[in-house]
């Protein structure tokens, strides 16, 4: 873990330039790993019912017995691969016309993937072969065993699985510049401890450089933990998801609220129109759905090791924040901090001195 957070380092520093040529040849590799993978399923693998796919629950391997609650769990699994869809809007100080491209790339992002994950979901349910040897692999990677049952070959389904690692390592490009924008602007904003010093802008690079090393230090501490105790690191990294999803259902619920109260709302130039409300109302009830469940534990019966901390780690946090609120945030920080160009800052000023900064300007060139 540690050789690939410097290798991301290194890139996200010192060879900047080189991450939308990397996200490129990523976004290319997903779709052709996608038909990759997809294929010799489809060709090699034994065929399931439609009745398997479409009707069978099995919830006899997590201990619980309800099978509302099985199937509530379950979807958490799934619930993980939508945390971050929002990481294009932490690089929006970098994007042109942010306003308009930042919004399509988050619809674009989810429909395209939304439609892809779906079909490759039903060619491993049809193809998944043998349930029980698939869930009681000795890899503890159901989907390994899966290639290996469609394809009869450890090298094929070696292949195979080292598409969907490549696909996870380039992936890790994007996080951590996504995150480290991130955790730079709330330190700008006097949000961190220690924000003047996070919140420097290298003067050579132009980016964040203190910031991605704070965000790589705390990946290569968080591997070292897994060294000593896996039960420690899963109690640790199980405070992602639910603390993501709190954190989609704050600016939510606040526009949820001021559009059913009355309130005018200042729209931005990209709007979801009349499916907005109905959009907001089902994202806010999906998201505490999900908060409700994914402090659950996923097995029975309850055991120190299979035990799912999120919730108690994420009241640490949470008292942690409030700490550091009532002790040095509340004398800092003043909310997020708007930086605006010459032009913009002119519009602001009353019209006798709009022209006196025109004037100024001019006679600065001259």
């Amino acid at each position: 873990m540690w050789a690939i957070t410097l290798v991301v380092l290194s890139i996200n520093v010192w060879c900047i330039k080189l991450l939308p040529v990397i996200e490129l040849v990523a976004g290319i590799c997903h779709v052709a790993f996608f038909v990759a993978l997809l294929v010799p399923l489809v060709v090699l693998a034994q065929r399931s019912s439609p009745e398997f796919v479409f009707t069978r629950l099995i919830n006899d391997q997590s201990g619980w017995t309800n099978p509302g609650i099985t199937w509530c769990l379950g979807l958490l699994t799934v619930t993980w691969c939508f945390v971050g869809f929002d990481g294009a809007i932490h690089m929006s100080e970098e994007v042109r016309n942010s306003a308009v491209t930042v919004p399509r790339v988050l619809i674009l992002t989810i429909v395209i993937n939304g439609i892809m994950a779906f079909g490759f979901l039903l060619g491993i349910l049809f193809c998944i072969g043998d349930v029980e040897n698939a869930l009681n692999t000795p890899t503890r990677f159901p989907i390994i065993e899966i290639f290996y049952q469609a394809t009869g070959s450890k090298t094929a389904a070696t292949v195979m699985e080292t598409c969907i690692i490549i696909i996870a390592f380039a992936a890790s490009f994007g996080n951590i510049a996504s995150v480290s924008r991130l955790t730079w602007a709330f330190a700008r904003d006097g949000g961190l401890p220690f924000s003047d010093f996070f919140s420097l802008v290298d003067p050579t690079y132009r980016i964040p450089v203190r910031a991605i090393g704070l965000v790589s230090t705390v990946i290569i501490l968080l591997s070292l933990i897994n060294i000593g105790s896996s039960t420690a690191f899963n109690a640790i990294i199980s405070l992602s998801t639910v603390a993501l999803y709190v954190s989609y259902i704050i600016p939510i619920s606040c526009l949820v609220l001021k559009r059913f109260s009355g309130e005018k709302v200042v729209w931005g130039p990209w709007t979801l129109g009349r499916f907005g409300p109905t959009i907001n109302v089902f994202a806010l009830c999906y998201g505490v759905f999900i908060c409700i469940f994914l402090p659950f534990p996923s097995q029975q019966p309850v055991t120190a090791s299979n035990m799912n901390y999120a919730a108690p780690v994420f009241g640490f946090v949470i008292l942690f924040g409030l700490t550091d609120w009532f002790v040095r945030g509340r004398k800092v920080y003043a909310g997020p901090r708007r930086e605006i160009d010459l032009r913009q800052a002119r519009e602001l000023l009353p019209p006798g001195e709009q022209m006196i900064s025109h004037l100024l300007s001019g006679l600065r060139k001259a």
